[in-house]
């Protein structure tokens, strides 16, 4: 009998370490994914000034600019900890730089990995639970220029929306 809860017991670890494991490398497969590039590529370009942040009347540097906002404040946590689309502000300039897209982004954000940034350039992503590689998408805000840029991958046609002009991504911070 003791043999018997022993072995359950061995077996009951290993599908924890199995499902583990399996966590583990659906997020490698988001980095590896959201670094990838797709064969055929769209750019949107948004030079709208509604959206950029509200700007005062002082002379707010950059870093100040940055401080409140919701992604550079949070590096190293996750999107669904921080309520990422829950920030008014953030969502709004996402949905007005996706348009259409947007609900679709939203609803296969799930697999998600951490606000990670260099040089002033942060990036998140997020893909769709159980296939990663079928439809992911980047967030990228470059903070010293106020920019946002989305890139959604949809089976390797990629779309990229950019508010200010697209952002220059080392390959760095791509693999991160």
């Amino acid at each position: 009998m003791n043999i018997l809860k022993i072995m359950m017991k061995k077996l009951i670890l290993s599908a924890c370490g199995f499902s583990l494991l399996a966590v583990v490398s659906c997020k490698k497969e988001v980095k590896t994914e959201s670094s990838s590039t797709g064969t055929d590529s769209i750019t949107v370009n948004a030079s709208n000034d509604s959206l950029a942040a509200p700007k005062t009347d002082s002379a707010a540097s950059p870093a100040n600019a940055s401080s409140d906002n919701i992604i550079t404040k949070n590096e190293g946590k996750y999107p669904h900890d921080i309520k990422l689309f829950e920030d008014k502000s953030f969502a709004e300039r996402v949905k007005k730089l996706t348009g259409t897209q947007y609900d679709e982004m939203l609803k296969n954000f799930n697999v998600e990995s951490p606000v990670v940034s260099e040089n002033g350039i942060y990036k998140v992503t997020g893909c769709k639970q159980h296939d990663c590689p079928g439809y992911s998408t980047s967030i990228f805000y470059d903070s010293k220029n106020d920019n946002l840029n989305v890139s959604i991958d949809k089976n390797g046609k990629v779309t990229d929306f950019a508010e200010k002009g697209k952002i220059t991504v080392t390959e760095t911070l791509k693999s991160k």
